[in-house]
């Protein structure tokens, strides 16, 4: 079952082709991650599905209606994103910014209601920054400021979340703990997980399903096993690798061969990579 998929879409800035011709469709209850090189388009492909960006031909589908036929605000109640780097006012509180993700449900009719109250104070405390809420968003660290913004989107609520490179700009304990709270939501809550993430072990440690993109098309996409290869690393990042199982997770963990291991002489190589025969 898919909530969100495409059908022939192509996407173009200034007329550039960057997205062609792809078919994908996004498993529902489910965290799907995007990868590939700089360039090959994941972020655009993302801004499509969150009707950022319209076609240039194909179509977005959401509930299987094209989702350029429906409203800003009936889109907003179903699906959330969390741009790239994103850039609050300054000097707005924690509790402010959260509060921005009630903006769907508000009108000249119906203004702040107990239920807004109720989600806001949800997602704090889900995010783990109900500590934080009087606090400035400037004044926090990275790893906080990210879950203030993730907090945002959950108050949001949508069953669809789609996340550009969450964890980029933060240091590796902060990368962990974001991806553990993306995690968390998606088991307890069975929201649906899109994100755009450059670290490929980290795609296959938290994904249920990858899709790769190579030059503004689908190379493959499925479960992290079946996608990650040593053949897909060559041709989609241009990367020689050795694919070995993740020792802590079981998942596939992309170690790459870098020139100077390649160039070492072959007494000095491993003979056995601690390899398995299932990623190869």
């Amino acid at each position: 079952m898919s909530l969100l998929s495409t059908r022939r879409l192509s996407l173009a800035y200034d007329g550039t082709p960057v997205i062609t011709n792809l078919d994908l469709a996004i498993p529902a209850g489910k965290i799907t991650a995007l990868v590939g090189p700089n360039g090959c388009g994941k972020s655009t492909l993302l801004r499509g599905l969150a009707r950022l960006l319209k076609p240039c031909a194909g179509t977005v589908y959401l509930d299987g209606t094209d989702i350029f036929k429906r409203s800003t605000k009936a889109v907003a109640k179903r699906l959330g994103i969390l741009p790239q780097s994103p850039v609050a006012p300054e000097g707005l509180t924690v509790r402010d910014l959260v509060a921005q993700g009630r903006y769907p449900y508000q009108n000249w009719l119906q203004q702040w209601s107990k239920d807004d109250e109720i989600l806001v104070e949800k997602a704090l405390l889900i995010t783990g920054i109900t500590q934080l809420a009087d606090r400035v968003l400037d004044t926090l660290s990275g790893g906080q400021r990210q879950r203030a913004w993730i907090a945002m989107a959950l108050a949001q609520d949508t069953e669809i979340l789609l996340l550009d490179e969450p964890t980029t700009f933060l240091d590796l304990a902060h990368q962990v703990e974001v991806l553990d709270l993306l995690y968390e939501l998606n088991q307890s809550e069975g929201r649906t997980i899109v994100m755009v993430l450059h670290d490929l072990n980290q795609a296959c440690r938290y994904a249920n399903h990858l899709v790769a993109v190579r030059q503004g098309q689908l190379y493959t996409q499925g479960e992290p096993m079946q996608v990650v290869t040593e053949a897909m690393v060559r041709e989609v990042f241009g990367l020689e690798c050795r694919i070995v199982p993740d020792p802590v997770a079981g998942t596939p963990m992309c170690v790459p061969m870098g020139r100077w291991v390649r160039e070492l002489p072959p007494e000095n190589q491993s003979a056995d990579p601690v390899r398995n025969d299932k990623f190869k």
